[in-house]
């Protein structure tokens, strides 16, 4: 949202309220300082107050709409981008007769074990202008019979990546591949998890590579709880958004479950390899950004994900990375705005 966030100041009364669902250093202040964000108008601080998902959208909910009436705020749009829990407040901001926008529309795994597709579909049911990433998200909208005011405007992630990348200086390092695993339907499953970890040991051994892995607080405390090797294993901080890009850009390759790192990757034609049973973004497979791993079945898949990365490296297969748009998102978006609004 960072290149966005500017076009709104310069276009339009922009009220930044920033929910604190992520509220330490390394989640949030350093995104504001490394994308020169400027300082919110309002933080709700919800992320410090409680623990469960439904706590956080109740209390999110309240202090929101308790906030506008309060303060006499009555915007002609609320934007929302993604799918994380704040998007969810939607659902109360429609009933109160708001306008809402969402960006990142359309996505979808259908894996309803996952909050953040249940978060995203109940965000775009409730939104006035769907902005998608790709005609692919407006087809998954139109057979939900979503079809007014759906707008493609390509990835809104090319824009901070192409900011920071001028800033990034590359070390010569050895050789490693790097590994963010963070989804529920990873880390509380103890099979996956020594699946994973056998994954590696392999990859390890056959690339002759140091394999980094971040420390997430929720998977760190699943891997006390199983027994398999993860000596082998360099486990490292959480990073600031800036050393991320250049922690993925210095890697051989990237194992990852996060949704973003199926985009910002593809960007400067880095290998990924997924272990996740579905994708809301299928673009990045077929496209050749990354790879579905299966990570149950330790033969088959594990063998073609082996030799995906061996026929990149070796230059047998090229990725496209034109599914994530031109760069031009914060502008076509605000070109939108000024029409509907």
């Amino acid at each position: 949202m960072s290149k966005l966030f500017i076009e709104l100041d310069r276009k339009f009364n922009h009220i930044l309220i920033h929910t604190g669902q992520h509220y330490d250093k390394i989640l949030s202040d350093v995104f504001f300082e490394e994308l020169n964000i400027r300082k919110p108008d309002y933080n709700l601080r919800i992320g410090s107050h409680n623990n469960k998902h439904y706590q956080q959208i109740s209390f999110l909910a309240v202090r929101f709409i308790k906030l506008l009436k309060l303060k006499k705020i009555n915007p002609d749009l609320i934007i929302f981008l993604g799918d994380s829990n704040s998007v969810a407040l939607s659902f109360f901001l429609k009933k109160e007769g708001y306008k809402i926008g969402h960006i990142e529309a359309g996505m979808r795994s259908y894996d309803k074990r996952m909050f953040e597709e249940i978060n995203r579909t109940i965000c775009d049911h409730c939104s006035d202008f769907l902005f998608v990433y790709h005609k692919d998200y407006k087809k998954n909208l139109e057979l939900e019979n979503i079809r007014k005011n759906v707008y493609v405007v390509g990835n809104t992630i090319v824009e901070p990546y192409k900011f920071l990348s001028n800033k990034i200086k590359i070390n010569k390092v050895k050789k490693f591949i790097l590994v963010d695993i963070h989804r529920p339907e990873n880390f509380l499953h103890s099979k996956r998890l020594i699946n994973l970890f056998k994954y590696l040991n392999i990859c390890k051994n056959i690339f002759k590579c140091e394999i980094i892995f971040l420390k997430f607080k929720r998977t760190m405390k699943e891997l006390k709880k199983i027994k398999t090797n993860i000596k082998f294993v360099n486990f490292i901080e959480l990073q600031s958004y800036k050393n991320f890009i250049r922690l993925q850009k210095e890697s051989f390759f990237i194992i990852s479950d996060s949704g973003t790192a199926q985009e910002e990757p593809a960007l400067f034609f880095k290998p990924v390899i997924v272990p996740r049973d579905f994708s809301e973004r299928p673009q990045s497979y077929n496209n050749n950004c990354s790879f579905k791993l299966n990570i149950n079945n330790t033969n088959l898949s594990w063998k073609k994900s082996i030799q995906w990365i061996k026929n990149h490296k070796n230059g047998k297969i090229r990725m496209n990375n034109n599914w994530l748009g031109k760069g031009d998102t914060s502008k076509r978006i605000i070109n939108i705005l000024k029409q509907i609004l």
